[in-house]
């Protein structure tokens, strides 16, 4: 089905830029009145940016989860499936930024086409979160950033979940895990470089 892109309103401060204060924005127009399923269908008609090599994919329980460049899983993983030093390291430093805790849980793979014999080493990837919620799940494939929840000092908040900000630059500092190596050590330079002047 093709439909045309449709205008994002503009926000009193001006035009929206970044692709996840565009997602927050139609959102709030809507308010309750649409389920993730069709919320999702909307944004995809919305003429959403593309930033910093991320585009929309999809919303569901408070995430956004988004395309990201094409990767190759071996410079993710070597054999036994752990993330490389390299994108260890960047992803340490995203975490420092933006003081969340790193943690790398195995990918859950239910494949009814391996044997348990045959089954093939689990990959992790990276999940950064903020102690009492997932904020970023950063995989080979994608990247979801929850967009709303809990706010600061309260654990549970099954109504009325807050719209969490991590800040204008975390697209760009979130790119630096999907480029290629010799790219990405100057942008772990300049996420280092940006959390000592925080």
């Amino acid at each position: 089905m093709n439909h045309p892109s449709i205008p994002i309103t503009e926000l009193s401060s001006g035009p929206v830029k970044h692709l996840l204060d565009c997602i927050r924005a139609v959102q709030a127009e809507v308010g309750e009145g649409l389920n993730d399923d069709e919320l999702t269908r909307l944004l995809r008609v919305k003429a959403l940016p593309n930033e910093a090599g991320f585009a929309f994919l999809s919303y569901s329980n408070s995430f956004a989860t988004l395309t990201v460049p094409p990767q190759e899983l071996r410079d993710w993983h070597p054999e036994k499936g752990w993330i490389v030093p390299e994108k260890e390291r960047i992803a340490k430093a995203i975490a420092g930024k933006y003081e969340l805790s790193l943690s790398e849980p195995p990918d859950q793979v239910t494949n009814c086409w391996f044997t348990s014999s045959e089954t093939p080493p689990a990959h992790h990837h990276i999940e950064l979160t903020n102690g009492v919620e997932t904020v970023v799940v950063a995989h080979p494939q994608y990247v979801k950033i929850r967009l709303f929840g809990a706010p600061p000092g309260v654990r549970y908040l099954k109504n009325n979940p807050t719209p969490l900000f991590l800040g204008p630059d975390l697209l760009q500092d979130l790119s630096a895990l999907y480029q290629t190596n010799c790219s990405s050590s100057k942008s772990i330079v300049s996420l280092q470089i940006d959390q000592r002047s925080h």
